[in-house]
């Protein structure tokens, strides 16, 4: 017994319509070949030629739904291939209803997802097929049979090749249907496993950064602690020399002041990396920066998106960099899930101090995206969560400005720059109207 037990899934909407494509070619080749055969042959079919073309096409076009009402086609082709043989004798049983029946057979072992009805189906087609085919083989004198026969008596002969020619014809069609059906499930099996390999990839991820996450709190932890218990320390003694040894009290202020400013720093450093700790591969190996960029922007799929860099690269530190490709990352993605955007620009400005005029001081970097979109939601977010307010946020973490809101021509515009001094001046965010 032929193994029906898995269930193929109904063709998709353009198998669907490739089936209409095959159908209507098919009825209009099995049309052209009635024309044919009967100018070959000299056949005068009078009315019945208007019949032949009738049921020709009906042959053709109901391969529309081979694959979705896989038995109602074979149903339909078998009665069409008797009704022809039967009331079209001039015509014989013409090659082109040979093999859209042959066609609708294969589809249905191929793509039925009723394996009892197809096998009792099957059956009662080929009993019905070997049945008429005996009939219309019994009576030999009818045929134009050779006067000299060989080793058999030539209505044996003919009748022996009848028979073998159409096991080969129909157990041909259902044994390759039932190996497109064998080879459907193994895709689909496949398919299948690489879905729960990934899902189980997934897992291990989360628990990865769930892992790393602890780490990183546990190490915020210990910053916040150790600076305030430095900070109490020196906050004390400052307290007990302030009238005694004011230099000594004054030198135990500044050393609070420079421990805290270190600690705030830490922290956005921590939590910074907690933050962008779901948009990293478990937080394991080497991080993304700004030599990656080219190969995010070949990855956008939509929008036509290009890269240019201005200015002689500096030495950006790695966090700075990571954070910069999260936010040109975040740009993008906003660009290609919410702007419809049909071209995007990311800039990459090397900037220092003598080519600004804002007041600034020392080296920065500056990444810019526009695109010509109808603009993105504030709210949205979609590479990490935060959205909008998120690149504003990774940008203070760097003591960086940013600017995010629609353009006056049309489009959108986000633009973040950091600089590489860290005691520049503080950030600001703009949004625009």
């Amino acid at each position: 017994m032929l193994d029906r037990s898995w269930t193929r899934p109904a063709p998709t909407r353009a198998q669907v319509r490739v089936d209409v494509v095959i159908g209507v070619v098919t009825a209009l080749v099995a049309m052209a070949s009635v024309e044919l055969f009967r100018s070959a042959s000299g056949a005068e079919l009078g009315w019945r030629g208007v019949e032949a073309f009738l049921w020709f096409g009906v042959a053709g076009l109901v391969l529309a739904g081979r694959r979705r009402f896989p038995l109602t086609v074979l149903v339909v082709q078998s009665v069409v291939f008797v009704v022809v043989g039967e009331r079209l004798e001039q015509l014989g049983v013409v090659f082109t209803i040979q093999m859209t029946l042959f066609a609708a057979l294969y589809s249905a072992w191929a793509w039925s997802r009723r394996p009892r009805e197809l096998r009792i189906l099957t059956v009662v087609v080929l009993l019905g097929m070997f049945g008429w085919l005996l009939w219309v083989l019994r009576e030999p004198e009818g045929m134009n049979l050779a006067d000299d026969p060989g080793l058999l008596p030539a209505h044996v002969a003919i009748i022996v090749y009848s028979i073998a020619i159409n096991i080969v014809y129909f157990f041909g069609a259902i044994a390759w249907g039932q190996a497109a059906w064998l080879s459907a499930r193994r895709r689909s099996h496949i398919a299948e496993q690489m879905r729960r390999e990934r899902e189980q990839n997934e897992q291990e991820r989360l628990r990865a950064v769930q892992g790393e996450r602890i780490r990183i709190a546990r190490d915020l932890h210990d910053v916040v602690a150790h600076h305030v218990s430095g900070i109490g320390v020196q906050a004390a003694g400052a307290a007990r020399l302030l009238h005694r040894k004011p230099e000594a009290a004054e030198s135990a202020l500044e050393t609070i002041a420079a421990s805290s400013r270190q600690a705030v720093s830490q922290m956005h450093q921590l939590v910074g990396l907690l933050r962008q700790a779901d948009d990293t591969a478990g937080g394991r190996g080497p991080q993304p920066g700004l030599a990656d960029l080219t190969d995010l922007v070949a990855s956008v799929e939509g929008p036509e998106t290009s890269l240019r860099v201005v200015g002689e690269p500096h030495d950006v530190p790695a966090t700075i960099g990571l954070t910069l490709y999260r936010i040109v990352q975040e740009a993008l993605t906003n660009v290609q899930r919410h702007a419809g955007a049909r071209t995007v620009t990311v800039t990459v400005r090397h900037l220092g101090s003598d080519v600004e005029d804002d007041g600034r001081a020392g080296p920065s970097v500056e990444v810019e995206v526009l695109d010509d979109g109808r603009g993105s939601s504030a709210g949205a977010g979609p590479s990490g969560g935060f959205g909008l307010t998120g690149i504003a946020e990774r940008a203070a973490m760097h003591r960086g400005e940013s600017e995010v809101g629609p353009r006056p021509t049309g489009g959108f515009r986000v633009r973040v720059r950091i600089p590489l001094d860290p005691t520049s001046s503080p950030p600001t965010t703009q949004e625009q109207p």
